[in-house]
């Protein structure tokens, strides 16, 4: 979804704030099903989230890209709409999956923020 954004400001001085949510509730689901605790739990995610932000961030800022990152955990549309608000977004971009389960995962956590965000929200499907 990040190549779609991007290419979309082409040519314009933009920032980018990308935001990975932890869902508080898969890490607990996590944590029992691998016998580990939450804190562990969510410490990988983190840590895998990290990563991946950072390789995100450092292969697409450039001169007129200036990308940033947060990693947050709890309900994902709740978090979504705090980091916006934090970070005072113009809009909010989501991707969406084609997959059935996926859009079942997501349709809720899709319609609170577009529910709740006073700023535009724009759909991509990924």
């Amino acid at each position: 979804m990040i190549k779609q954004i991007i290419d979309f400001f082409d040519d314009w001085v933009t920032e980018i704030h990308l935001i990975n949510v932890i869902d508080s509730e898969t890490v607990q689901h996590l944590a029992d099903f691998r016998g580990e605790s939450i804190e562990d739990v969510e410490n990988k995610c983190k840590a895998e989230s990290e990563n991946i932000l950072n390789k995100l961030v450092n292969i697409y800022s450039d001169s007129h890209l200036y990308i940033t990152s947060s990693i947050e955990t709890g309900i994902i549309s709740e978090s979504i709409i705090k980091a916006s608000l934090k970070e005072k977004v113009d809009f909010i971009a989501m991707g969406t999956k084609r997959e059935r389960m996926a859009k079942r995962l997501l349709k809720n956590h899709i319609r609170y923020v577009i529910e709740l965000a006073s700023i535009p929200v724009l759909l991509y499907p990924v």
